[in-house]
């Protein structure tokens, strides 16, 4: 089975979509306090680079290194680490004191910086998505947590209860580790949640802290996301369409599909030195093959044709795959302004990132939205809310 046929699976059933039953009131987003430019990004990566001298071919590394960063046209990304905004090595405070950065910080350093800066960062989204929404803590049921870029327990969605006041009774879910697609996981799953408990109102959020595992190997992947990866963290607050007034949009439907001959295209895994992400050059050409058979079934799933969309919220995991999901969809420019827009003042925030996009998308669209996610798998999970 390949990804190169239109036909990845066995098609799911044509089935009637449900009527909306939950409905989404409120979205609120938080960046790491450290804004850095991409060409500062690339000043620090080229520093460590010259400064780790037993790579023989350095000219080579170099000059790949500033042809990724500018093709990735992103401008502007944010850490909640001071060091890559610093000229002076003797300024850091995470990394060692030398552009060499040796000795390399551990992965245990990097869970000690999660869990001190996590937790901050989620509440800050949280407390702007309950505002936005017109709910209050004590109402909340249900939280969920998404993340892939730390692990702690107690743990982040404990300590959230207390610094948002949510009651000692909420019903807490961690889903960890999946991946940039794993906001939409999550949103999936406040869906259920309030279908089966129509009473529910659920608190999703998503953090993630990418910088923390910057990585200095010169192997093409690492430094592709190197050059991506930002930190951020949206929160979002469903509940019951009937249950209370106001909102953005409803939930008509959700669709995931896994491409198995992909496996080997996107890995995310635990290293002695942090988490290591490794991305494939093929990633957008198989995305793009795969995305209309799967853009239809999602917009199947929901009752709608293709072109009943009104707006579209695409994963923005680099600029290649968004061109290359824009092209395989006949999508025009202004279809997909919402994705590259967070691109390039942001980056890619991993599961954070779909709620950046799909705010700004579902505030310039009169109708149904659909957001596209992606991850390692390939995995491709989609949702359709009907705004308004």
């Amino acid at each position: 089975m390949s990804l190169d046929s239109p036909t990845l699976l066995p098609a799911p059933a044509r089935r009637r979509s449900r009527p909306p039953a939950t409905r989404l009131y409120g979205i609120g987003t938080a960046v790491g306090r450290h804004r850095l430019t991409q060409s500062r990004a690339l000043g620090f990566t080229s520093r460590v680079a010259r400064a780790n001298a037993g790579d023989p071919a350095l000219e080579e590394t170099l000059g790949r290194l500033e042809r990724i960063y500018k093709a990735s046209r992103i401008e502007t990304r944010h850490s909640v680490l001071p060091d890559f905004c610093q000229e002076d090595p003797a300024d850091f405070s995470f990394f060692p004191k030398n552009w060499a950065l040796d000795p390399f910080p551990g992965t245990a350093a990097r869970m000690k910086a999660y869990e001190a800066e996590s937790v901050a960062l989620a509440e800050a989204a949280a407390r702007r998505a309950l505002a936005a929404s017109g709910v209050s803590p004590a109402e909340v049921t249900h939280l969920l947590i998404t993340t892939c870029t730390g692990f702690f327990a107690p743990g982040p969605e404990i300590l959230l209860m207390g610094r948002l006041g949510l009651p000692p009774t909420v019903k807490r879910t961690l889903i960890g580790f999946m991946g940039c697609y794993a906001g939409i996981n999550g949103l999936r799953a406040a869906d259920d949640i309030v279908r089966a408990w129509p009473e529910a109102v659920v608190l999703q959020v998503s953090v993630e802290l990418c910088t923390l595992h910057f990585q200095k190997g010169a192997s093409p992947g690492l430094q592709f996301a190197n050059a991506l990866f930002s930190d951020g963290a949206a929160a979002a607050v469903y509940a019951g369409r009937a249950s209370r007034d106001g909102g953005i949009a409803d939930l008509a439907a959700t669709h995931c599909r896994v491409s198995p001959d992909s496996l080997e295209q996107m890995s995310w895994r635990i290293g002695d030195s942090g988490f290591e992400m490794r991305l494939d050059r093929r990633i957008p050409a198989s995305l793009s093959k795969a995305a209309a058979p799967f853009a239809s079934e999602l917009l199947e799933a929901a009752g709608l044709q293709r072109s009943e969309a009104a707006g579209w919220a695409v994963h923005p995991g680099g600029h290649g795959i968004v061109a290359g999901v824009q092209k395989a969809l006949g999508l025009d420019d202004s279809q997909v302004s919402a994705s590259l827009e967070v691109l390039r003042g942001y980056g890619n925030m991993s599961s954070a990132t779909i709620f950046f996009v799909l705010e700004r998308a579902l505030l310039r669209s009169r109708g149904p939205v659909a957001a596209l996610g992606f991850g390692p798998g390939l995995t491709m999970e989609g949702a359709v809310l009907a705004a308004g």
